[in-house]
């Protein structure tokens, strides 16, 4: 939300308070990382983190009672007046702040190979707005969304769970995306996932799970100008892996390794060529091959929680590198350069993690490969150099 939004949003609401600051670093968001490298495999160097910038807005809204003015909030959008309040980032540039609501239609996320492209109209199926009646919720509620892009990393990051300010008491949140039933407002079995963490982050909240429309006049939300593609805030992911240890007690799985890979799969966005031979050759060496999605989530923590070494080919899956210990080690496979997929060396650097990547070429479509015979051997190396 940059400086053309906050002046809409002062002039219809003169009552709106909003203080906004600055990040230039992961240091800038937290006194407690130490380091903000990653290290290269294919050029054997350590190299610094992409560059991070990004204006947080804190927006507080407490209309007097009489007031008929309204924020309408539906499947993770916010609108005022008729017109929808959008993030801003280097990759969403093509859109307005401001953006008027036309046919009650919600954007949807940016694919370029769609024929429409060019659409500021574009829909992710289900991204419709609905045409039920809006109903009223009172009091001042802490929104908690994932940028309507319904993943893992997102709901985890910036604006989802990390953007629940940690030292002040929030009284209600309101859990709201796309993928919730638009008729009986019930959570997907993942969405459940993300209230089990919520609650432990925030357990003096209550939650709620509502897709919309809802009529507010009081809010507590954080809207993020981002002035690159990467954000992370350090002091939040810090603060969220602290909080889910206590889930990990409940755990009755003891993990019989210190040792992951995440498997991608080849129906996922950027497949990992050959991945089976490469699943194969990690199991010889010690790893255990998962798919964290479908673990329950306080077996998840505890496990992630025990591992030294994490492998993965970027994507999600790499978010729960979260619930690590300082000084795991993070091997990620790269389908382009860091500058583009700096996301978990950012994650991994706020968390004292030691991060190192390998970047991959691509093949068809976004398929990619990577040389795995070179990936085998420097882990060969360094895993028999930490066990001395």
């Amino acid at each position: 939300m940059d400086n053309e939004g906050l002046s809409f949003l002062q002039k219809f609401l003169p009552q709106l308070e909003f203080e906004s600051t600055h990040y230039e670093s992961l240091y800038e968001t937290c006194q407690n990382v130490t380091n903000q490298v990653a290290f290269n495999l294919g050029r054997k160097k350590w190299v610094p983190l992409p560059k991070m910038s990004f204006t947080r807005h804190k927006i507080r809204l407490s209309a007097s009672e009489t007031s008929n003015q309204y924020i309408l909030l539906e499947a993770g959008y916010l609108s005022l007046g008729g017109c929808l309040l959008t993030e801003r980032n280097p990759n969403n540039k093509h859109l307005r702040n401001l953006v008027p609501l036309q046919k009650r239609a919600i954007p949807g996320l940016f694919l370029p190979w769609w024929p429409w492209n060019n659409d500021p109209w574009r829909h992710v199926p289900g991204s419709r707005r609905s045409k039920r009646k809006a109903k009223y919720f009172s009091g001042t509620p802490h929104i908690l969304s994932s940028f309507n892009n319904p993943n893992w990393y997102h709901w985890l990051g910036l604006p989802g769970l990390g953007s629940i300010p940690i030292k002040e008491h929030i009284k209600s949140i309101v859990l709201t995306d796309r993928s919730i039933f638009n008729d009986k407002n019930t959570p997907t079995p993942y969405l459940q996932r993300i209230a089990t963490l919520a609650r432990v982050v925030k357990p003096e909240s209550r939650l709620f799970f509502d897709r919309g429309p809802l009529l507010l006049r009081g809010l507590d939300t954080c809207f993020i100008h981002n002035h690159t593609p990467l954000v992370c805030d350090a002091s939040a992911l810090q603060h969220l892996r602290l909080a889910s240890a206590y889930l990990a007690i409940s755990s009755l799985k003891i993990s019989t390794t210190n040792k992951l890979y995440l498997r991608r799969g080849p129906l996922a966005r950027r497949p990992l060529h050959g991945e089976e031979n490469l699943e194969h050759a990690l199991r010889q060496r010690g790893f255990d091959v998962l798919d964290p999605a479908v673990l329950p989530l306080p077996e998840c923590i505890a496990i992630f929680a025990n591992a030294d070494w994490v492998v993965a080919p970027h994507g999600a899956a790499l978010t729960n590198v979260v619930f690590s210990k300082p000084g795991t080690k993070v091997v990620e496979l790269l389908p382009g350069p860091l500058e583009n997929y700096g996301h978990y060396a950012l994650m991994a650097a706020a968390l004292g993690l030691r991060h190192s990547y390998l970047i991959g070429s691509k093949l068809h479509g976004d398929t990619f490969k990577v040389d795995q015979t070179y990936l085998l051997n420097w882990l060969d190396t360094e895993i028999l150099d930490s066990a001395r």
